[in-house]
């Protein structure tokens, strides 16, 4: 997937790796994934990019699973 970041910066990685890890790090770095994506969809981020970041994240070591309980885990 290409994404034109110049015409859209909110589309960024950085970016949305940020809102992401904000809401982690508020709630001692467990989140339940729902809340997360009603979240993120709050602050008007496309799914497609919600899944790239976690994507993202989880592949350069920020997150480490999404659990039994249906929850993603921030890194120690």
């Amino acid at each position: 997937m290409i994404v034109n970041f110049d015409s859209h910066p909110k589309n960024s990685i950085i970016y949305t790796t940020s809102i992401i890890l904000s809401y982690l790090k508020a709630n001692d770095g467990i989140a339940n994934f729902e809340d997360l994506y009603k979240y993120c969809m709050d602050s008007k981020m496309d799914y497609s990019i919600f899944i790239l970041t976690i994507d993202w994240m989880y592949l350069v070591g920020l997150v480490e699973e999404i659990n039994n309980r249906n929850e993603l885990v921030l890194c120690n």
